[in-house]
């Protein structure tokens, strides 16, 4: 009798490009594979973290001899070969538990790191750029290609969330169709809004982009053998035009399942211990924010997992030996985060996580101490300004005197605070950008790290879309990327770009005296969250050294503001 042959499964190879920091594995891929292997049996998805591949690549190199920079590349980072070796072992927690025990060598050790990794970007946006005009791939992208069709793969997917990844995700698109004719299928959360403009600014980097949620238009693309017809929210070019499909945003997140990172090495990434990334939920639940365009990519919805799907999956790590979390969703509701926070502790899970959200009244003592309780170490606050005139332009909906309360109460139960800071919100003055330095001085016990950068006027905002209601009289392109035009803008009144991102400059060593342990952390966040579980309260706040108010206002910020030239 003979045995029915076995059909070998078809192989989609799902790709990470370089280059960024890479303290913990890369979400979309993972959450594509569980979700592809689920509802096509038929098909087998291999992982490939690129960027993880490039840096190790280079530091195996630079360990082992066989590759080594030169003292001009050596003198451009600023550092020397056995100093970028050492920020190696520090950043991975192979050398003596420094991140935790010696700031200061982790501080210096995370300088050179992050020196490295823009440096590499720079280098290999320069090498993309030559392929691009001359089809000659330098040795380092030759090798990824390799790494890929090592993989035989029958289509490729590329995924990213970062603009620095662009170029290279372009050149891999380009060559493995011209070159090896696979199909080449992108998506990732930095294409959602820009998929149209990229796909015309580099017309041969991709059969598809998918902008929107990723999982069930690539199982129909791979059952529908590439054909991006009917597929939601498929971008592609047809007859000589882009053509962009409608978006469709699933209510039932629950059926995206557990994300999948087998293939993976997880001890492999620039962290001591794994930290696993999570979304669980997709949207915001706010979208009244009026400088965001993230809650329109995801059709101004907010889906969320249930409590059920999520234990589920915290239990599914755990199981593993993995406790420590990112939840990277946009912002956690409130009440949904107390819900949350119970049903961790009702599952008798010891996990650690941080997350972000939005700090109004609704986070009570209560609440703060039950998400204490249920392992977050610390939370990511939409603080945005200290003065109510600019929140309430930016449609934020929480007020100062709140906000101070909340973050002294989340310090109290052990939950420590970073904020995000915009500086030159449009028709913001020199005083009122004061304000928010004021603010965040008054409250510096309870405020272990600062994320700050001038304001950035996004095409399709709120505030882009009617200026005249945000003080904007006029705004035009003033460089083009390959997700879209860059915007500058004039204001009736307040600061101007330049005068905004002066006094952030002028801002910056006040922000950098923050964090008790090493201003690094509002950078690093998966190390952040091993600092603070280890450490803990053994961190001092009152051995920060502030400047004096006085330095960090210069008359400067009080000054009366001349009208603005074009």
């Amino acid at each position: 009798m003979k045995t029915a042959k076995k059909t070998a499964k078809k192989t989609l190879v799902l790709v990470f490009p370089p280059v960024t920091i890479s303290t913990s594995p890369p979400l979309g891929i993972a959450m594509l594979k569980g979700y592809v292997e689920r509802q096509l049996p038929d098909w087998e998805v291999k992982l490939l973290d690129l960027n993880l591949w490039v840096l190790d690549s280079v530091f195996t190199g630079l360990k082992s001899g066989t590759g080594d920079f030169s003292e001009h590349i050596y003198k451009q980072l600023g550092t020397t070969k056995q100093e970028l070796l050492e920020a190696v072992k520090v950043l991975k927690g192979e050398d003596n538990d420094f991140m935790l025990t010696r700031p200061d060598i982790y501080e210096k050790c995370g300088g050179v790191f992050s020196r490295f990794i823009e440096f590499s970007t720079k280098m290999l946006t320069v090498d993309c750029a030559e392929y691009e005009r001359s089809q000659k791939l330098t040795p380092l992208l030759k090798d990824c290609m390799n790494q890929i069709l090592a993989l035989k793969p029958t289509y490729v997917g590329v995924s990213m969330i970062f603009s620095e990844q662009l170029p290279v995700g372009a050149a891999i698109g380009r060559f493995l169709r011209q070159q090896s004719k696979l199909k080449v299928f992108m998506g990732g959360s930095c294409l959602i809004d820009g998929a149209v403009h990229f796909m015309k600014w580099y017309p041969e980097a991709a059969d598809v982009i998918v902008a929107g949620d990723g999982e069930a238009p690539l199982v129909q693309l791979l059952s529908q053998g590439g054909d991006p017809k009917g597929v939601a929210g498929a971008v592609y070019w047809d007859a000589g035009q882009v053509v962009k499909e409608p978006p469709i945003f699933h209510k039932d997140v629950d059926q995206f399942g557990i994300p999948d990172f087998g293939g993976l090495n997880l001890n492999a990434y620039f962290s001591p211990e794994p930290v696993i990334p999570l979304l669980l939920s997709r949207g915001c639940y706010w979208r009244k924010c009026t400088f965001c365009v993230h809650y329109f990519s995801a059709g101004d919805t907010y889906r969320v997992r249930s409590l059920d799907a999520i234990i589920e999956v915290l239990q599914h790590f755990v199981d593993k030996g993995l406790r420590n979390f990112s939840f990277v969703d946009e912002m956690i509701a409130p009440g949904q985060f107390v819900r949350l926070a119970e049903a961790i502790k009702n599952a008798g899970l010891d996990i650690t996580y941080y997350a972000y959200s939005k700090p109004n009244r609704t986070f009570t003592p209560a609440v703060l101490k039950s998400i204490a309780e249920s392992g977050c170490k610390f939370l990511l606050w939409g603080l945005e300004s200290g003065n109510q005139r600019i929140l309430d332009l930016m449609g934020k909906g929480t007020q100062v005197e709140e906000i101070a309360e909340v973050m002294k109460n989340a310090h109290e139960v052990g939950i420590e605070n970073h904020v995000f800071v915009i500086c030159g919100f449009p028709t913001e003055t020199h005083q009122e950008f004061a304000d928010t330095l004021n603010f965040l001085n008054d409250n510096r016990d309870y405020i272990y790290a600062i994320n700050s950068g001038p304001f950035g006027l996004d095409a399709g905002s709120p505030i882009a879309k009617n200026p005249e209601n945000y003080g904007i009289e006029e705004s035009w392109v003033v460089g083009e990327t390959p997700i879209g035009g860059q915007l500058a803008y004039r204001c009736s009144s307040g600061v101007t770009m330049e005068e905004a991102w002066h006094n952030f400059l002028r801002a910056l060593p006040f922000f950098r005296q923050f964090h008790p342990h090493s201003n690094l952390t509002a950078y690093y966040r998966d190390h952040a969250l091993l600092i603070y579980k280890y450490l803990g309260p053994k961190l001092k706040p009152e051995l920060r050294r502030f400047p004096d108010m006085a330095d960090v206002l210069p008359k400067a910020l009080a000054a009366p503001v001349e009208k603005q030239e074009v």
